[in-house]
């Protein structure tokens, strides 16, 4: 049964239940697996075993320029029989069926078979394979879900085969791949991006993927479905260690301080000539002008996120963002998801569930969480360290420039020929591992170095130069499964720029999102493994884990998920610095309310077609970051500009007409007759008017001027000039100040009003002979930049226009400003906030807060007035109906609210 809460249903004991009921199918899937289990090498007999540990670690990524073929046929069988070797984890049938608890994926029984299922059908593709083995599992094992949102849940088929028919299936498969392996012409020369050969290598690295994939969900499952399979790397010799309850920095968890990187350009893409396998989304070209800015030294820890954890970080709405709480409020989540709950949640004690144990809590191990956690963290944190610029994670650009130099995606183009060269020598691991060892650069015997290789050799990758066994040793990396967990912060080398585990441990989610570079191409072996990502939705991760093995472990390699996702992945504090703090609103900014400048991201003006609809994916779309003082202006008169361009067109001018002049008794004439509120919302211009001038006597106020803001076509101004000397009536749209100015010059004018479809009827708009019209004047403006020359009045209209302002508490502060003391002051609004016209940030009320208390928009109006020194006369409800036809009518109920501000 799923449950919205993952670590509810992760480990529902943290004792194994051994006494559960078995069928016979179940028994030869309890416990470790007999030899019928491995239908490749057995994993003592298989290249990357490393003898001493009695362990299967991955080998290096193989030269596609160089391998030999029997190197080859070594990494494929290292591939294969690492994925029996996880799956052996799995006890019982049940392990094997069983739905993820998200709903988000397949059981693991398809992981277990898609990628011998994709092997066949890419070799068919590629021309590597005449035949198939089973069409129907073959159809059946092809695709993988997509990474779909976290509460689109799915319910998985119930009509898998059998084990044993998927054992048998993979037993044929590996017979088949390597029959093909050991005679096919594609490994007689270099594998390239266009010949048959980069299908080979396409179905390795695809196998490695689905490895780590598949470790996260078997981390996923209860306990009771998994235990630790013979051959499996041990967990880091820390996970044995004592822990303490609460943790403290310093003893249990490093300091994690903020260092500063100086601005470098960095250019993105892999050398098309590399020798090495790349998916398609690692080629191309980006250039990228990164600004100086600081981070953290190490990933943060546990032991950092138990702070946030205690501290209501996952309570407290306002640290996350609107997709990210919606997750967090769906899924119920309350901590990391890999935290075990060990006793009562308000004693906040916890174990730490690795990928077959709950084990005592490792507080320095980085955390793992998604991205929608790793933002929700940076805003706490920015808080709790009085920051006025917030923190944020990194940048695929920024993660080039905290690596060493020689794993820069770039080295190659910023420095000499030899200066990539120091990467440390390949040195061989243990038993069969080190023999196994592919170099870059190495000749195979009888051919002469190709190009690509000798050129590589000034561009290491130290994922092709080290193997399980001596990755930590000689890339100072935990990844092509060195151990069998996440490891300490500070148990490798920093990198020289003075960061640790920039490579492997763990994934670091970054702010950019996926996306192609300048000169992608789909390769036609595999048209869907890049492209449907590339839509804004998918956030990129960086570096590899514990888990990353192959290409995965690759300084090129880039990957993605959806924000709502695990994948072994943590993140690390990034700042930008040298902001220049002048060009903020800093009266507006705190360290909840932080500035956010700009920074540039590798899937911004991304080349069509694959451009993603996120904000952040373009320069000139920077809706995410804090606008400077220059920005916001631009910004609002691009609001205004849009509401302006909303009330320009000629169907628009006929509704307001009809709604300020009718007549009556043709514009309305089926409402005439009525009562009740379709009564009351009839001539809603005229009544506004009136409300003005019966208030302005009651109170006995001086009746010399009086200002229309929004004013419309004028029907308002004209009935409050009945009163007052002079009367003011400002719009933003020229359109309507021209009609309204045609009414005060000729006292009607004639116009179409709609009645169906194309037929309109013509009707004539008048002014009450009686008005003395001369008193009006009109004026195009802006409510919330009104002219300084504009005066003082004694009332004030504003008739349904907050809520189409892109500033409302600027207008309100003007309109006060406006008011002469003791004058009157009737607004009206019905709230309908739209974000195209007004940010989110700038509405009067119509938000909830964290506890889920919601904030009226009439509540914060009136405590905002309360503020300008205005006190409440009449607070009620005004409805108007606008015609759009003859049968379609609009009924909108307004909140009216008259003040009196103070003498």
């Amino acid at each position: 049964m799923a449950t919205r809460n993952p670590s509810l249903n992760i480990t529902p004991s943290l004792k194994r239940n051994h006494g559960q009921q078995r069928s016979a199918a179940d028994d030869e899937l309890m416990g470790a697996r007999g030899d019928w289990w491995w239908t490749g090498l057995k994993p003592t007999a298989c290249p990357g075993f490393d003898e001493e540990a009695g362990v299967l670690r991955s080998l290096p990524l193989p030269n596609t320029a160089t391998a030999t073929r029997q190197q080859v046929i070594d990494y494929f069988d290292n591939c294969w029989t690492q994925t029996e070797v996880l799956f052996a984890c799995l006890q019982g049938n049940n392990a094997f069926y069983r739905q993820p608890y998200h709903q988000l994926r397949h059981p693991m029984v398809f992981y277990y078979v898609h990628p011998a299922v994709l092997y066949i059908n890419k070799f068919r593709v590629a021309g590597l394979l005449d035949e198939g083995i089973d069409q129907f599992i073959e159809q059946l094992f092809e695709t993988g879900v997509d990474e779909m949102s976290w509460d689109d849940l799915s319910q998985s088929r119930e009509d898998w085969p059998s084990i044993r028919d998927c054992h048998a299936y993979r037993k044929t498969a590996y017979d088949m791949i390597l029959r093909m392996l050991k005679t096919t012409p594609a490994l007689q020369g270099p594998a390239t991006w266009d010949t048959p050969g980069w299908a080979i290598f396409m179905g390795f690295e695809h196998e490695r993927i689905h490895i780590e994939t598949s470790s996260v969900l078997i981390r996923e499952l209860p306990l009771e479905c998994v235990r630790k399979p013979e051959y499996w790397p041990d967990y880091h010799p820390s996970s044995s260690e004592p822990s303490s309850a609460v943790p403290k920095q310093g003893s249990d968890f490093p300091a994690n301080p903020l260092l500063h990187v100086a601005g470098s350009r960095v250019v993105l893409g892999k050398p098309d000539d590399f020798p090495s396998f790349g998916f398609d989304n690692e080629y191309g070209r980006k250039e990228i002008e990164v600004p100086a800015f600081r981070a953290s030294k190490f990933k943060v820890t546990n032991g950092e996120m138990a702070a946030f954890v205690r501290g209501g970080g996952y309570s407290a709405k306002r640290w996350w963002s609107e997709e990210g709480w919606s997750w967090r409020t769906f899924r119920n989540v309350k901590w990391p998801t890999f935290w075990v709950l060990d006793g009562p949640s308000g004693l906040h004690r916890y174990k730490l569930r690795t990928l077959f144990d709950a084990i005592e809590m490792r507080w320095d191990w980085p955390v793992d969480v998604c991205y929608h956690e790793a933002a929700a963290y940076c805003a706490w944190k920015t808080a709790q360290d009085g920051q006025v610029i917030k923190y944020r994670l990194i940048t695929e650009a920024e993660h080039n420039l905290i690596r060493s130099k020689r794993d820069r995606v770039d080295v190659h183009l910023t420095s000499g020929s030899g200066a990539a060269a120091a990467a440390a020598p390949a040195v061989g691991g243990k038993g069969k591992a080190a023999a196994a060892v592919i170099e870059i650069g190495a000749v195979a015997a009888g051919v002469a170095a190709a190009p690509a290789a000798a050129a590589a050799a000034s561009n290491v990758d130290m994922a092709m130069e080290v193997s399980g066994c001596n990755a930590a040793k000689v890339a100072g990396a935990n990844f092509q499964l060195a151990y069998g967990s996440q490891s300490p912060v500070t148990a490798l080398p920093p990198s020289e720029a003075g960061f640790h585990d920039v490579f492997g441990n763990a994934w670091e989610w970054a702010e950019d999102h996926f996306a192609a570079f300048a000169g992608f191409k789909v390769h036609p072996y595999y048209e869907d493994f890049s492209s449907p990502c590339f839509g804004g939705l998918h956030h990129m991760i960086l570096g590899g884990s514990f888990m990353s093995t192959g290409q995965l472990a690759s300084k090129w390699a880039r990957y993605q998920f959806r924000p709502h996702f695990f994948q072994h992945a943590t993140f690390r504090l990034v700042q930008s610095a040298a902001v220049d703090l002048s060009l903020y609103d800093t009266e507006a900014a705190s360290p909840e309310a932080p500035i956010l400048p700009f920074f540039e991201t590798s899937c911004m003006d991304a080349a069509e077609p694959y451009v993603g609809d996120h904000p952040c994916c373009s320069k000139a779309r920077r809706e995410r970051f804090t606008p400077t003082r220059e920005e916001e202006v631009e910004r609002n008169n691009a609001k205004l500009a849009a509401t302006k361009q909303s009330y320009e067109t000629d169907a628009l001018m006929g509704q307001y007409l009809s709604l300020h002049f009718g007549p009556l008794e043709v514009a309305f004439a089926d409402y005439l007759a009525e009562i009740g509120i379709l009564a009351d919302g009839l001539d809603f211009p005229k009544k506004c008017g009136d409300m003005v001038t019966s208030w302005a006597a009651k109170i006995g106020i001086p009746t010399g001027r009086a200002l229309d803001l929004g004013c419309a076509v004028g029907r308002s101004s004209f009935e409050m000039a009945r009163m007052f000397q002079q009367v003011v009536g400002i719009d933003l749209s020229q359109t309507f100040i021209d009609m309204a100015n045609q009414m005060k010059a000729d006292g009607s004018v004639g116009y179409r009003l709609k009645v169906e479809g194309d037929i309109a009827t013509e009707v004539v708009a008048k002014i009450d002979p009686a008005i003395d019209a001369s008193r009006c004047s009109f004026l195009q403006g802006d409510a919330c930049a009104l002219p300084a020359d504009l005066g003082t009045f004694d009332a004030v209209l504003a008739a349904n226009l907050l809520c189409r302002v892109p500033d409302p508490a600027l207008c309100l502060k003007q309109i006060a400003d406006a008011v002469n003391p003791g004058g009157v002051l009737v607004l009206t609004s019905p709230f309908t906030w739209l974000e195209e016209y007004t940010a989110k940030a700038k509405w009067v009320g119509g938000t909830v807060d964290e506890a889920g208390n919601a904030l009226r928009c009439a509540d914060a109006l009136k405590a905002m007035m309360a503020e300008h020194g205005f006190s409440v006369l009449e607070e009620g409800k005004a409805p108007l109906v606008i015609r759009e036809t003859v049968r379609k009518y609009q009924l909108i109920l307004a909140h009216k609210l008259v003040l009196q501000k103070a003498k």
